[in-house]
């Protein structure tokens, strides 16, 4: 794609310049610099021949059947092509690039044994030497966290979570013992569970020993997303993580609410609505994943709820909550009509006439329960759009700005209203909270969902987030070539180190995307990830 072709463009460029400024000063009687040269193209001649003739086996779990758009971008789908071609582009053969999907971690690690016993033992120590191994392991997941996308970091040390978080129990204890029936499906489903997570822990260990043995002949060995227990990888490409998903949401909320500038004497309304799935009750993974992205969420507005600059419509949270009361918030979400009525209740619960309640900012977490939201929110005849509070956009602007005719009309967010002090002077608190009790509130969600962008593009959905494919790909592309070469990765700026297992390993890691109206075009449509017609136009 025409972004991913300039970067590797800008990167053969900067040799050419270096190239160019060489025999200028050759030109002018400078004493040779055949080191420097030399050096330059020994390194690239170096590079491109290693990747030339090295092999890739990419192995990661296969995408569900999806019968709609209503599904993120996040996907791996989306990203294992974005990594071929980026490899491509970088040297290696696509002839020698081959993929392989699995549908869990049982089979995918007997794939994984097959290659590395089959493939690479029958070949000589300088095949090894030019092959790498990408791996993302096939972990099971829920219809929760399987909302955010394919490829979110699950949380580490999850089997600790009960000695880490012992401060509440799950909403379903309290019905444990309303009947026989429950009981029983309760045990049914730990029992299912129990086999699931044995049936992993062994194949995990199948996985890390191939890998282990694949890494000690000398292949080179990159994981993605997840990392494989008891197994220190040549480079882990570390995803969104569920801290890092909430946090994003609670920024751009604070930023367009503008929360800093709000008083206590007129709080911002915000509700967390944080889904859950019918297995989190006995999925120690699940309640990890919740508990860390309302920690992110916490760790951004929990100050502004302890000064009383924000309030929960509902009464949920308060000036005394803390990041330990996910469990709050959390709700059955497997359906749609969960969500709504989950909303409604919040919402209307808590006036006296039943009523909906004024709201400025609604944190939805997934496109799945931000979908629903704006389904209930239209439902309780609220109005407006995003772009109505503090408006940073004009969502009329939208639609030229993202066919080319014109920018975005951008304004700087007003100062919080107080009725005591207004335009008028005759307006009174009872007439503004009248007249705003229905306004739209912000909406904030994850995972790019292609049928959510026109409410992007019409204001109903504040913004979304997403990985940022293209460069990870492009990072995982020359990290590669590097390793190939003989290269040490941490030459590389992007390259951090992160503990896994105990061990330093090498780490690339990009924040995720926040994508608005403004940044569509841009961030989306430009790339290649959605066409005009996704966004609605």
């Amino acid at each position: 794609m025409a972004t991913r072709g300039k970067r590797f463009l800008a990167r053969f460029a900067a040799f050419a310049t270096a190239a160019v400024l060489t025999m200028s000063t050759l030109a002018c009687g400078a004493p040779k610099q055949d080191n420097e040269t030399t050096s330059i193209d020994t390194d690239k001649v170096s590079e491109s021949s290693a990747a030339a003739k090295s092999k890739i086996m990419i192995f990661t779990p296969s995408d569900g059947i999806s019968i709609s758009s209503h599904t993120p971008l996040n996907k791996w789908a989306k990203l294992v092509p974005e990594i071929t071609k980026s490899l491509d582009e970088a040297g290696f053969n696509s002839k020698n690039i081959k993929v392989k999907t699995d549908g869990n971690l049982v089979k995918q690690s007997e794939d994984v044994q097959d290659y590395v016993v089959n493939q690479l033992s029958s070949q000589s120590s300088q095949t090894y030497h030019h092959t790498t191994l990408i791996i993302a392991p096939a972990i099971s997941g829920n219809k929760g966290n399987e909302q955010y996308g394919d490829y979110v970091t699950n949380p580490v040390d999850a089997q600790n979570y009960d000695t880490e978080n012992n401060d509440g129990q799950d909403k379903a204890s309290s019905t444990a013992d309303a009947g026989s029936s429950s009981t029983t499906s309760s045990q049914n489903s730990d029992q299912q569970q129990n086999k699931t997570d044995s049936d992993e822990a062994t194949a995990m260990e199948k996985l890390a020993k191939a890998m282990k043995l694949a890494q000690k002949a000398g292949a080179h060995t990159i994981i993605l997303s997840n990392p494989i227990q008891d197994f220190n990888p040549d480079l882990f490409v570390s995803m969104s993580t569920p801290r890092q998903i909430g946090a994003l949401q609670a920024r751009q909320l604070v930023s367009k609410l503008a929360l800093a500038k709000t008083t206590k004497v007129h709080p911002k309304s915000i509700e967390i609505m944080m889904p859950v799935s019918e297995d989190d009750s006995t999925c120690k993974t699940t309640e990890r994943f919740s508990s860390e992205a309302f920690a992110g969420i916490w760790s951004v507005l929990g100050p502004y709820f302890k000064d009383g600059q924000a309030v929960s419509p509902s009464k949920i949270l308060t000036s005394a909550s803390s990041e330990n009361d996910w469990r709050s918030v959390s709700f059955k979400a497997s359906k749609t009509a969960e969500i709504k009525s989950e909303l409604n209740t919040r919402l209307t619960g808590s006036s006296k006439d039943g009523k909906p309640v004024h709201v400025d900012g609604i944190i939805a977490m997934n496109g799945f329960v931000s979908s629903a939201v704006i389904d209930e929110l239209g439902d309780l005849k609220y109005t407006g759009s995003a772009a109505d509070i503090n408006p940073e956009i004009e969502v009329s602007g939208i639609v030229g700005t993202l066919t080319g005719k014109h920018n975005l009309n951008r304004q700087a967010p007003p100062k919080p209203r107080d009725s005591k002090q207004n335009v008028s002077g005759t307006e009174t608190e009872t007439q503004t909270n009248s007249t705003e009790s229905l306004a739209w509130p912000i909406v904030t969600g994850y995972g790019a969902y292609a049928d959510m962008m026109p409410e992007i593009v019409n204001g109903k959905q504040w913004m979304t987030g997403m990985e940022d494919i293209q460069h990870l790909s492009g990072d995982i592309a020359v990290a590669t070539a590097a390793m190939v070469s003989g290269k040490t990765l941490t030459d590389l700026s992007y390259v951090k180190t992160l503990s896994i297992n105990d061990t330093k390993v090498a780490t690339i890691h990009r924040k995720p995307m926040a994508i608005s109206a403004g940044n569509l075009k841009h961030l989306l449509i430009e790339p290649g990830y959605i066409s005009l017609a996704d966004a609605g136009l």
